[in-house]
């Protein structure tokens, strides 16, 4: 073949090119030598800084064009204007984002197929995640103890969630709206025997006592913690003489008694006893 200047020489299209595709290079690392190198060996490893700069220009890494942009760098149109980094420009169900850590394979992920963004996807107790605001932390999880502090990065994992107080107003919880118990209340079914064998539980917020005779005995052990609300509602009585008379370990007096389906107790856990705050009891 007749020697030819490179600008001589057939262009290639602009797409689809094959990694075995040779340049012409010179190899400058000892003395000038002119050589040969594939696409492949060229773009496998460059080890040298890389820019691109520029008014508008793009980086876009895909499957297909159009079809398939897993992450799409564009530079702004002027140094005032916004540039964007986009992941999963084009809004497919395959385009999944991935941040790992030290400890997890899934610290961060967003799922473009179930449209969902999950912090902490294996579930490894080392990964926290915090959201801080001007004065500190806004909102933590805890990955190990499985609790989350709003307000807070100090969790104990005795409760599900941790409310700081405003260091203002001291106001932890400001509700817009009403408060509703979501669990349902458990049923004590008390005893006649005197010895008190009907237990109200201390893990839900309301508890139903049935009785079907006169002074059937329920037990109410201490609270579990400072400041506990713990609601009795007597549910049903099945006849005129039934009666329910309630016991706790600690309490401002000896017995509540419940003498009618309605009558109810709302109590507080604290200096070291159980304290009546609201109720409709017949006697207490």
């Amino acid at each position: 073949m007749a020697d030819k200047k490179i600008t001589a020489l057939t262009a290639l299209d602009a797409t689809g090119k094959d990694p075995t595709d040779l340049l012409h290079i010179i190899d400058f690392s000892a003395s000038p030598v002119n050589k040969k190198i594939t696409l492949a060996n060229l773009f496998s490893n460059v080890n040298m800084d890389t820019h691109i700069y520029g008014a508008s220009k793009t980086f876009e890494i895909g499957y297909a064009t159009a079809t398939n942009s897993a992450l799409k760098v564009a530079t702004a149109a002027s140094a005032t204007a916004d540039a964007t980094v986009t992941i999963n420009d084009d809004g497919n169900a395959y385009t999944d984002f991935l941040i790992k850590s030290n400890s997890s394979d899934g610290a961060f992920k967003v799922d473009a197929g179930t449209d969902d963004v999950t912090i902490n996807t294996d579930s490894i107790a080392a990964v926290d995640f915090t959201v801080n605001g001007d004065n500190g932390v806004n909102i933590y999880s805890d990955g190990g103890l499985d609790c989350v502090g709003i307000g807070t990065g100090t969790v104990d994992g005795t409760a599900t969630l941790t409310v700081a107080k405003d260091a203002t107003t001291g106001v932890s919880v400001d509700l817009q709206g009403n408060l509703q118990f979501g669990a349902t209340p458990d049923v004590a079914v008390g005893t006649s025997d005197g010895t008190g064998t009907g237990v109200i539980s201390l893990t839900t917020p309301v508890t139903h006592l049935t009785a079907d005779a006169s002074n059937i005995h329920f037990d109410l052990a201490n609270g579990t913690q400072e400041g506990q609300i713990k609601i009795v509602v007597c549910k049903a009585l099945t006849n005129s003489a039934a009666s329910c008379t309630i016991t706790p370990v600690s309490y401002t007096a000896t017995t509540i008694i419940m003498n009618a389906v309605g009558e109810s107790a709302t109590l507080m856990w604290t200096n070291a006893q159980w304290n009546m705050i609201g109720g409709s009891t017949g006697t207490a």
